[in-house]
């Protein structure tokens, strides 16, 4: 997989607005986007990163229809939705909370996909470093949130998404600067380049950018007087996505061969 062009990132972004209009029009009108939702998906999304990790380490070829961006994407998302539509069916009928069927398909799917993963798992201590610097780093926001009283950047859900941002930041500036990887996005190509290629301008880039989206979204919600409450999460749980699927695979990619 080469550097991402400006027409990758076009069609990606047109995916993610229809995937996010549809899920908005036809799924979040039938289910509460709620913890109940994220446990039934929650599989899905290791899904999508360990079979783009099995890209990397050459168990499959890349395809942009199914195991590379957008199609892995696709796929995910179109598992996880048919999954929870059928644990819908079943709970009409057997009276059992929906997600307890597609999180069980989900996990039967996962088990396969892991094992072949394992297999090339090599230096787990690696998974260790950016997992480690992003929660040191979160810890210190959060401590700093309370002292200036800064209440959004304290809560779970803002806190969890932050973490998902600087693991994505930490893991590309261990992985680049420490393990020969290079960066496919242009963006940070750039940046990287302005440090003499060092990439631990990363870590503040992706922490400053991330607590001015929270930042943007919560003043908004506030100004709407929390009447979208609807919109308001399912743009929080995208960025999330957005964070905690390339920090997954950036964090475990050095520990494989």
């Amino acid at each position: 997989m080469g550097v991402y062009s400006i027409e990758d990132y076009i069609i990606c972004i047109a995916i993610l607005l229809f995937v996010l209009w549809f899920l908005l029009k036809y799924i979040f009108s039938r289910i509460k986007l709620d913890r109940d939702f994220i446990k039934a998906i929650s599989p899905y999304i290791l899904i999508g990163v360990f079979i783009r990790l099995l890209v990397d380490v050459g168990f499959f070829d890349a395809n942009r229809l199914w195991n590379v961006t957008p199609g892995v994407y696709v796929l995910t998302i179109m598992l996880s939705l048919t999954s929870v539509g059928l644990g819908m069916y079943v709970s009409h009928y057997f009276r059992i909370p929906y997600w307890y069927l597609p999180f069980g398909i989900g996990i039967l799917i996962l088990l396969p996909i892991t094992h072949e993963l394992l297999s090339h798992l090599v230096h787990l201590e690696r998974v260790l470093y950016p997992l480690t610097l992003a929660s040191v780093i979160l810890f210190l926001v959060y401590l700093l949130s309370r002292y200036f009283g800064i209440e959004v950047f304290r809560r779970g859900d803002n806190l969890t998404i932050i973490f998902s941002h600087l693991l994505d930041g930490c893991a590309t500036f261990i992985a680049y600067n420490y393990y020969g990887f290079y960066e496919e996005h242009l963006l940070p190509i750039y940046l990287i380049s302005l440090t003499g290629n060092n990439a631990i301008i990363m870590v503040p880039v992706k922490l400053a950018l991330i607590l001015l989206v929270i930042y943007l979204i919560e003043k908004w919600y506030l100004e709407e007087k929390k009447k979208d409450e609807l919109l308001y999460r399912a743009i929080k749980f995208t960025i999330f996505i957005l964070g905690m699927g390339p920090g997954l695979r950036d964090m475990l990619l050095p520990s494989l061969v």
